[in-house]
C-alpha cells in the first residue's frame, strides 16, 4: 500500500483533528467516554480473575512449601508471578481485541465525519465484523507485552537476588549506600529503556486500527503496513505521541475529569496523522471498496 514519508506534523494533526470533530464534538465525547468505560470495566473484571487465580496458586504453594525450606519459600514467591504473566497473555488478548473493535468504530466515525457525513453514536459498535483482524493484532500486542513484562520480572528477580547476596548493613549498622545506590541506578536505566521501547512500539502500531477500519486490511497486513509507515514517519509520530501524552496528562491533572474531554481530540489527531500518511478517502462507505487515496498530487513511497 502506498504511503507518504515525513508528512506528519504534530501541531497540524492536533489542529486538523479538532477542526474535524468540533461541529460534532459531543457525539465523539460520548463515543470515547463509553469506549473507555467498557474497557475499564473489562480490565477490572479480567484483572480480578487473574488476581484470584494467582492468589489461589500462592495459597496452594504456601501450604505445600511449609516444610520445604528456603527453596520452597522462593518458589512460592516466584511461581505465582510467572503464572500471572502467562495468564495475562489471554486476559490482555481479550481486552485488546474488544478495544480494537471499539477503536475501529471510532475511526469509522472519524472517517465519516472527515468525508462530509455526520458521525453518530452507533458507529462505536458498528465494526464487530472486524473481530478477526483485531484478534490477530491483540495476540501480537499481548505477546509483545508479555516479553516486556517477563524481561522486567527477570531483571527485578536478578536485582533482588543480588541484594540478598550482598551485605545490606555496614559495619556500623547503617544501610549500605553503595548497594542501594547501585540498585536505584539499575532501576532508573531499565525504566528509561522500557519507556523508549514502549514509545517506539506505540509509534510503529499507531495506524493499525485506522487501516483495519478504513482500508479493510487483515490483521497481519495492518501490522506490517503500520510498522513500515511508522518507520517512515518516526520523527513526526514521536513528536505527536509525546504532545498527546502531555495533553492527556494535563487532563488528568484537572481532577482526572479533564482527560475525558481531551481524549476525542487525541484520537482525532491520530486519525489526521493517518490521513496525512495514507491520503484521504472521499465519501467513505463501509460496504464498498475504498477508492485510491488522494495525496494532493504528492509523490508516494
Amino acid at each position: 500500500m502506498e504511503y507518504q514519508s515525513g508528512t506528519v506534523s504534530p501541531t497540524e494533526c492536533i489542529s486538523a483533528g479538532w477542526n474535524n470533530i468540533k461541529d460534532n464534538y459531543w457525539i465523539f465525547f460520548g463515543i470515547t467516554l463509553v469506549a473507555m468505560i467498557i474497557l475499564v470495566v473489562l480490565s477490572m473484571i479480567f484483572g480480578g480473575i487473574n488476581s484470584l487465580i494467582v492468589y489461589g496458586i500462592s495459597l496452594a504453594l504456601g501450604i505445600a512449601a511449609q516444610d520445604a525450606g528456603q527453596v520452597g519459600t522462593v518458589s512460592t514467591a516466584i511461581i505465582p508471578q510467572l503464572a500471572g504473566l502467562f495468564i495475562g497473555i489471554f486476559v490482555n488478548t481479550i481486552v485488546i481485541t474488544i478495544s480494537g473493535v471499539l477503536f475501529c468504530g471510532i475511526y469509522k466515525a472519524l472517517s465519516r465525519q472527515s468525508s462530509g457525513e455526520v458521525a453518530d453514536f452507533g458507529d462505536l459498535f458498528s465494526e464487530f465484523q472486524k473481530l478477526k483482524p483485531c484478534l490477530i493484532v491483540a495476540v501480537f500486542m499481548s505477546l509483545f507485552q508479555f516479553v516486556l513484562e517477563l524481561t522486567g520480572f527477570m531483571v527485578g528477580m536478578t536485582i533482588g537476588l543480588s541484594a540478598l547476596s550482598t551485605e545490606i548493613l555496614t559495619s556500623d549498622g547503617s544501610l549500605n549506600p553503595a548497594l542501594f545506590g547501585g540498585l536505584f541506578l539499575v532501576f532508573i536505566v531499565f525504566f528509561f529503556i522500557y519507556l523508549i521501547i514502549t514509545l517506539i512500539f506505540s509509534v510503529l502500531t499507531t495506524f493499525i486500527y485506522p487501516l483495519i477500519s478504513e482500508r479493510n486490511l487483515s490483521g497481519k497486513e495492518a501490522i506490517l503496513t503500520s510498522i513500515k509507515s511508522g518507520l517512515a514517519n518516526m520523527g513526526g509520530l514521536l513528536g505527536l505521541l509525546i504532545l498527546l501524552g502531555l495533553m492527556a496528562f494535563g487532563g488528568v491533572l484537572l481532577c482526572f475529569i479533564g482527560v475525558f474531554f481531551v481524549v476525542p481530540i487525541l484520537v482525532a489527531a491520530i486519525f489526521e496523522a493517518y490521513q496525512s500518511v495514507f491520503g484521504k478517502i472521499e465519501n467513505f462507505r463501509q460496504d464498498t471498496p475504498p477508492p485510491p487515496p488522494n495525496f494532493d498530487n504528492q509523490a508516494a513511497y
